[in-house]
């Protein structure tokens, strides 16, 4: 009974001792703070800017969001690297960097598909309207 009661302990210590190195992203500087919302602001401006631009190219919705995605990975790297270097628990970095990367992409192709199936209702639509036009 001693023996777990003492090992318990032990392990409470340990993890204690563990959680004080624990570097969060709100733990790190102002200023460190304030240059990573810059460089995810900067993201996202990113990724709406590419939208814009790649909307007007006829490239498939696939490979517009590749390249959008690819286009604005080095802000990713910069985040990456920013937090790697105050210190930030790895694990934390990765998880952030994939859960941006990972909502960029289900907006971009939600948003790319919307515009996809309008432009195909619009085209169909079209076709409705000169099939009746030639009836007449």
């Amino acid at each position: 009974m001693n023996k777990c009661i003492i090992s318990g302990l032990l392990l409470s210590v340990s993890s204690i001792a563990m959680a004080q190195d624990y570097i969060t992203p709100a733990d790190i500087p102002a200023d460190a703070q304030q240059k990573m919302y810059s460089i995810i602001t900067d993201y996202n401006k990113c990724m709406m800017n590419g939208r814009l631009n790649t909307s007007l190219a006829g490239n498939s919705p696939q490979q517009q969001a590749e390249n959008i995605m690819n286009s604005c990975q080095s802000h990713l790297d910069d985040l990456d690297s920013h937090l790697n270097a105050n210190k930030v628990e790895p694990s934390l970095v990765m998880g952030m960097t994939k859960r941006l990367r990972s909502k960029a992409a289900r907006q971009l192709m939600a948003q790319t598909m919307n515009s996809y199936a309008a432009q195909a209702s619009a085209m169909i639509n079209a076709d409705k309207m000169k099939e009746e036009e030639s009836a007449e």
